[in-house]
């Protein structure tokens, strides 16, 4: 059985190799190679990043004799190909064919397919896969966002030049349209965002650019992008209508986005067997609401959800409680105070200090400061930083880039990552759910907020670091009790222990 096997070949793998000291991993490769034997769906929620648990499916995807997927950013994909892989395979004395290129009805008894999203969500969307063939699925957590950009339509410059050429009798037409709308689209003052909801006036001016496209009885996919460009516009409470803009080269860029994904993407799921990995999706074992979302279905599916490794990767949780609110007009000055206090209290250290700052004012204000007081030591949303480094970012800098980072000893979040409405994209998707009489702060805002802070403390809670809550509404909130809840197990520590703790 392959069960056995792999919880074999694991173990000795692991004997060997000290710095796979995760405690999931046979737990995991048992459910993987199980899901890969039966040809069943398995979510699960490991609480670790790739880094840490991926012999746990690698080794049962080389060691069975089906072909299969594996699906991953591209970044991942060629860390697999070029380096995790070849490893392994010669650890495990296996010759699996490995391809980053799928294709139909192969000739090869056994192949492992280790693919982009992009490149999995063209073959699924059109039906290319074979159903029987296993998919593994990694950083799971981010597929809404990854479909929800992937079916994003997009009119760029180059588009409306496409749209001359196509009606040289209309050129003159297009050109006073497309004038009269730049000059729309610039008038909106600058947000930190660069994403602004289109306007009724602006919508008008659009579909009557689109109308050219529908004189034609026949059009190439050129074109084809104006008429789901008119439809998307049509039905303005299923998507998103929006541009982003390049002031600097006087362009922009119309956006359409689906506002919900389950009806565009049901048969993707149908009849196939698919392994979600993910560091967290929701505090219960069961992810009801992801699912839901992305329209799975958890009747037929394996769910599995690991806790940290208890007192050994505690956080060292540290939140004041007398502290402004941040809509309060004394929080900029105290949050700064207490920021640097903070780091003063890091006497010595050999790791990094974070500081995790979305809002673009305060900062750069915060930087300014800290750079008075510690000079280069001070970085803003820069790699180039050592062990004594002090780093101010916001919160997709980190995501992206956190697994690059030498962990630090400090993680200080000025708020909480709860998404602001002062971002249009995001008061769009709070209106859909008001709409249709949700509860759009525990179906959409918390739950982000929540990923997000799994996300980033993850590689923290490994080396038992100190996170720094700076946001008093985690202490008189009602939903305060959730965000500390989803980060158990935890240590609270006082300000005066921080030292000590660190």
């Amino acid at each position: 059985m392959l069960e056995v096997e792999v919880h074999s070949e694991l173990r000795n793998f692991l004997r060997q190799k000290s710095q796979f000291s995760w405690i999931h991993h046979l737990t995991m490769a048992r459910m993987v190679a199980r899901g890969l034997r039966l040809g069943r769906s398995t979510i699960i929620q490991t609480g670790a990043n790739y880094n840490q648990y991926y012999p746990s499916y690698l080794t049962p995807a080389l060691l069975s004799a089906n072909s299969l997927i594996i699906v991953a950013t591209k970044e991942i994909q060629q860390l697999l190909v070029k380096e995790k892989i070849p490893c392994l395979q010669q650890w495990l004395d296996t010759d699996k064919f490995v391809t980053t290129n799928y294709q139909q009805n192969t000739v090869k008894k056994s192949t492992l397919y280790v693919i982009t999203y992009e490149d999995w969500l063209d073959l699924v969307m059109n039906n290319l896969v074979e159903n029987e063939m296993v998919t593994i699925i990694e950083e799971a957590e981010n597929l809404p966002d990854i479909i929800t950009e992937y079916l994003t339509l997009e009119i760029t410059s180059q588009d409306w030049y496409n749209l001359q050429l196509f009606f040289p009798q209309h050129q003159d037409f297009i050109r006073e349209k497309l004038a009269k709308l730049t000059k729309l689209i610039y008038s909106h003052p600058s947000n930190p965002y660069n994403s602004y909801l289109l306007e009724e006036e602006e919508i008008i001016i659009i579909e009557e650019l689109c109308n050219l496209v529908k004189e034609k009885t026949s059009y190439d996919q050129v074109l084809a992008k104006f008429i789901y460009l008119s439809q998307a516009l049509s039905q303005n409470d299923q998507y998103i209508n929006y541009f982003t803009m390049d002031r600097s080269k006087g362009s922009f860029t119309l956006k359409s986005s689906p506002l919900e994904l389950k009806s565009l993407i049901n048969h993707i799921w149908q009849n196939r067997a698919l392994i979600l990995l993910s560091s967290y999706l929701e505090p219960d074992k069961y992810p009801v609401d992801y699912s839901q979302y992305l329209g799975l279905k958890l009747d037929d599916v394996t769910c599995l959800k690991f806790s940290p490794d208890g007192q050994n990767q505690n956080l060292n949780l540290y939140f004041p409680s007398n502290f402004p609110f941040p809509n309060n007009p004394q929080f900029q000055s105290k949050v700064i105070q207490e920021i640097l206090a903070l780091v003063n209290s890091i006497k010595i250290n050999h790791h990094p200090i974070i500081i995790i700052i979305d809002d673009v004012p305060l900062q750069g204000q915060i930087t300014s400061n800290l750079a008075g007081y510690f000079g280069s030591r001070v970085q803003l949303n820069s790699l180039n930083i050592g062990k004594n480094s002090i780093l101010v970012c916001d919160i997709k800098f980190w995501l992206n880039y956190q697994a690059q980072i030498l962990t630090p000893i400090l993680l200080i979040f000025a708020t909480l990552p709860i998404p602001s409405l002062e971002n249009p994209l995001i008061a769009a998707q709070v209106t859909h759910y008001k709409n249709q009489k949700k509860d759009w702060f525990r179906l959409f805002l918390l739950p982000s907020a929540i990923k997000i802070l799994q996300q980033s403390t993850m590689s923290i809670r490994k080396n038992q670091g100190i996170i720094a809550l700076l946001d008093n509404r985690v202490n008189y909130r009602s939903y305060g009790i959730n965000i500390l809840r989803s980060l158990e197990p935890y240590a609270k520590i006082n300000y005066i222990d921080i030292y000590s703790a660190g």
